[in-house]
């Protein structure tokens, strides 16, 4: 039994959707004055080629420099190692000349050779 009411009904009604678009305003033209591009100027030009030539210089200069040092160090190098070497050299030599002046083995090369030990021509040499 259908009861009859006087409620509205729902109903579904599909309606389509729009999507809204905000009024754009409109797009006043701005008139700008259209600029020709100048290229390089000759003094532009000089500017730069004269910046770089600087900068050459000093790169090569400093190249330059870097190895004459380079070259010096090693030449340092050398004479640090060859006056040790020296000096190793003389430390062995002044070793060999103590012990080949010892007094036994004078005085028993003396004897060898004949000679006699006499005090008064004894000298006593400090270095």
């Amino acid at each position: 039994m259908p009861l009859e009411s006087n409620l509205a009904r729902n109903l579904e009604v599909e309606v389509p959707f729009q999507p809204q678009t905000a009024p754009t305003p409109k797009k006043d033209k701005i008139h700008t004055p259209f600029t020709k591009r100048i290229g390089i100027t000759k003094g532009e030009k000089l500017l730069i080629s004269s910046v770089l030539i600087v900068l050459f210089a000093l790169i090569a200069v400093s190249i330059s420099l870097e190895i004459t040092i380079a070259s010096t160090n090693r030449t340092l190098q050398d004479a640090t190692t060859s006056i040790a070497e020296s000096t190793t050299v003389n430390e062995n030599l002044e070793q060999e000349v103590q012990e080949l002046s010892r007094y036994d083995r004078v005085y028993e090369i003396a004897n060898k050779f004949g000679l006699e030990m006499n005090e008064e021509n004894v000298r006593n040499v400090i270095k």
